[in-house]
């Protein structure tokens, strides 16, 4: 059996913004807008073809974050752009009409970011003999293992599929240790400041030096007045087991519980001309009943 979990609003915000660049702003004859609903949909579609999973969820931001309660400046340098709105109109669309249609089940915890969803998700499918985890987002790297492999979407046509050699090859340590990394010299993204002159060549350089031991690490002269530094960062940028999860019924992930008349309907709602084209190849790769 083969688990596909997806990262949501990563793929959301990439797929969406793929479409806004080569100048195609969908909208519907009634002016909703689709660009991102769209560009999810079809690229999601790509995947299940392509990597054939017997399961599959959609883990997403459900609101609440431990992170920013913990932390003030946790992604502080985030504000919401112009278009804010219309994202999350676009993003509803998608969870509550286009995923159920396709038969699909989405994971959200409230107070826990979709990253700690898609960690608990992956390291509990033990029964599974490979897990993919579908995102933009470098932390989720976290989580790879000789079972547990990362695709990353890095433009709409073009993705990498990251194992324990690629994570190592990439960061220079191993994929469990990528987190002290991020902890030492920061992560711009979130707005996580390091410790001045390190970055992350150095930083890969003296958790290998300290065998990814957390006390090594902290002992080492660059580092050792920066300590409780180095601890903060660390638990914002560790990803957190989500133990509202630890009962999950994988079985809920099973792909075809759906019909391809449930999926045509909401496309033509929608009014996704290109997908209703294909529809019948879609439903065979969805899995989904005629009826």
């Amino acid at each position: 059996m083969k688990l596909l979990l997806v990262d949501f609003y990563a793929v959301v915000h990439r797929a969406r913004n793929a479409l806004l660049r080569s100048g195609r702003e969908l909208t519907t004859s009634l002016g909703v807008p689709v660009t991102g609903a769209y560009g999810f949909t079809n690229n999601l579609i790509s995947q299940i073809k392509d990597l054939e999973p017997t399961h599959v969820a959609v883990c997403y931001d459900a609101g609440g974050n431990w992170r920013k309660e913990a932390d003030a400046e946790y992604k502080a340098n985030r504000e919401p752009g112009p278009d804010a709105d219309t994202f999350k109109l676009e993003a509803r669309l998608v969870l509550d009409d286009i995923l159920p249609a396709m038969g699909i089940s989405s994971v959200g915890v409230f107070g826990y970011e979709a990253d700690d969803s898609l960690y608990t998700l992956s390291k509990d499918a033990v029964d599974f003999d490979e897990v993919v985890i579908f995102t933009c987002d470098q932390d989720i790297l976290q989580c790879v293992t000789d079972r547990v492999k990362v695709r990353l979407f890095n433009t709409a046509k073009k993705v990498s599929d990251m194992g324990p050699a690629e994570v190592q090859e990439k960061w220079g340590v191993k994929p469990q240790h990528i987190a002290l990394v991020k902890a030492l010299c920061g992560d711009g993204s979130d707005n996580i400041a390091g410790i001045r002159g390190i970055g992350p060549k150095t930083a890969a350089k003296i958790v290998c030096e300290g065998y990814g031991v957390l006390d090594n690490i902290l002992s080492h002269p660059k580092v050792e007045k920066h300590k409780e530094k180095v601890k903060a960062n660390l638990n914002l940028i560790r990803l957190t087991y989500v133990t509202e999860l630890e009962s999950a019924d994988y079985s809920d992930f099973t792909l075809g519980d759906s019909t391809l008349e449930n999926l045509k309907t909401v496309f033509e709602g929608l009014e996704f001309k290109a997908l209703l084209k294909r529809l019948k190849s879609i439903g065979k790769t969805l899995q989904l009943s005629e009826a």
